[in-house]
């Protein structure tokens, strides 16, 4: 494992994130946006180069890029998903409104890794080969 490898996943996958993740979640402000982005993005980054660098064999056992794209889509669909529930729920303002949708991009953030470090996309793919009886 090349650490300067691992790094620099984490950090395209954590500037993905935090810039995802900023944008997504509602700010009254440009400047609050900016700032969504980078907070998430200072928490994203150290996180994700500890979960590629204990999951290094299972990143490189597939195709990398397959590994970022499956994270990207599974992020993205997560994200959108769960913070527009959360701005259902709560609003688009508000400090509970705020920590709610900080919630559910966390659990987003949460659904990325387990379909990309844990197995997830691998299960659902053997789900959909074993009910559909395709011959892959």
């Amino acid at each position: 494992m090349s650490r300067s490898l691992s790094a620099s996943w984490a950090i395209g996958l954590g500037l993905f994130t935090g810039a995802v993740a900023g944008t997504v979640v509602p700010s009254e402000t440009g400047a609050q946006e900016v700032r969504q982005m980078a907070g998430f993005t200072l928490v994203f980054v150290p996180v994700l180069y500890a979960v590629v660098t204990s999951r290094w064999s299972y990143w490189r056992q597939t195709n990398p890029y397959v590994r970022f794209a499956v994270y990207q889509l599974s992020f993205l669909v997560a994200v959108a998903l769960l913070v527009q529930i959360a701005v259902l729920a709560f609003g688009p303002a508000g400090t509970l409104a705020r920590v709610a949708e900080a919630v559910a991009t966390l659990a987003a953030f949460a659904v990325a890794a387990w379909m990309t470090f844990y197995g997830g996309a691998d299960r659902a793919w053997t789900e959909l080969i074993d009910r559909t009886d395709i011959e892959w």
